[in-house]
């Protein structure tokens, strides 16, 4: 059989970019290369593309940009050529792209601006579609639309980053200490603080105001965060184990450690969750509604609360989750005997079926 053209895209200019060398360095080393021809293609903190030819090992360093490994390209928008233009050795070269595989996480790659461009190329691609990648990197129209099917959200404000730190205060009297103060369109707990009183609150804004002006301020949830990783298109839907963040101090994040690899310093991931296995169906039907209800598609992964009263709440949903060695959506699909390899084989196949 023909082997299936497969670009890897990664990198890309947002706060996560690190994250992604990551996650996309895990999704080659694991795809099959007698099924796929693997194409990398880098996209660098300037928003340069590149296809890269050096050592895979370099992209996870972050020293896969240079000017031997790469060659300039563009994605072409010409449906009828489905492809990427590179200039090689002073030579325009033509690729055919069978399926585009982004493995970026953040704004611009994760917030439906590069599926716009994908769909203008016609290529099939893994993963969510523009309106419900849209949705999922924005918390506050995210929470606003699962609210209409009935599924909880904390209680929150936003506020622009740019307004008088005073102005915001006043517009959260209404919420109750702890809050968290974050991006409302960013992941990976970046720019993400909690406060416990009024003086910590104007550094925690000036914080999340670096990663985007749209603030989002909320009430901390008392009890687990717990999650529910999900593949597939319409009611062919694959549904992983759920887990449970067990933390012994703070908030997670694990991707502003030093060597997450080795071990969280502050939680730990148990898969499956300690609860009960009807508490596990309700915290998988209700991921799987609010999958639907923001037309999600490819995958998914929707994090969520459980109180000590089992009322379930969402916390947000990643449209393109991490693929790291340590990320929780390939845990949680291993949890259920699926390994990383199938779970590759199944998204590429979905983004050719749909």
């Amino acid at each position: 059989m023909k082997k299936l053209n497969v670009a890897v895209i990664f990198g890309g200019y947002s706060s996560e970019y690190a994250v992604s060398l990551k996650s996309a360095h895990n999704v080659i080393t694991h795809l099959d290369r007698e099924k796929y021809e693997i194409i990398p293609v880098g996209i660098t903190k300037n928003g340069d593309w590149f296809r890269y030819y050096g050592d895979i090992d370099k992209i996870i360093t972050d020293e896969w940009n240079t000017k031997q490994d790469c060659s300039p390209i563009v994605l072409v928008p010409d449906r009828s050529a489905k492809g990427i233009l590179e200039i090689r050795s002073g030579a325009h070269q033509f690729t055919k792209i069978d399926v585009l595989f982004p493995v970026i996480h953040g704004r611009t790659g994760e917030d439906g601006c590069l599926q716009g461009l994908f769909e203008l190329t016609g290529i099939p691609y893994v993963g969510c579609g523009v309106l419900s990648s849209a949705i999922g990197m924005d918390k506050d129209i995210a929470h606003r639309i699962v609210q209409t099917i009935g599924v909880k959200t904390t209680k929150y404000v936003v506020a622009d980053g740019k307004e008088a730190v005073d102005d915001i205060i006043r517009r959260a009297e209404g919420l109750t200490y702890p809050l968290f103060i974050k991006p409302a369109c960013a992941g990976s707990s970046i720019g993400v603080s909690e406060v416990t009183n009024i003086d910590e609150f104007k550094a925690a804004v000036e914080e999340a105001a670096k990663y985007g002006s749209k603030i989002k301020i909320e009430e901390k949830v008392v009890g687990s965060e717990v999650g529910c990783s999900i593949m597939g298109t319409g009611d062919n839907l694959v549904i992983g184990e759920v887990d449970e963040i067990v933390l012994e101090y703070g908030f997670l994040n694990t991707h502003l450690q030093a060597n997450p690899e080795k071990g969280s310093v502050n939680s730990s991931i148990r898969i499956p969750a300690a609860y009960p296995e009807e508490i596990r169906e309700k915290i998988k039907e209700t991921a799987v509604a609010i999958y639907k209800v923001m037309e999600c598609k490819g995958l998914a992964r929707v994090d969520m609360f459980v109180t000590k009263d089992n009322e379930i709440y969402l916390n947000e949903v990643n449209t393109m989750p991490g693929f790291t060695t340590y990320s929780r959506f390939p845990l949680m699909m291993q949890g259920k005997g699926i390994e990383i390899e199938e779970v590759l084989d199944f998204m590429i196949n979905d983004a050719l079926t749909r």
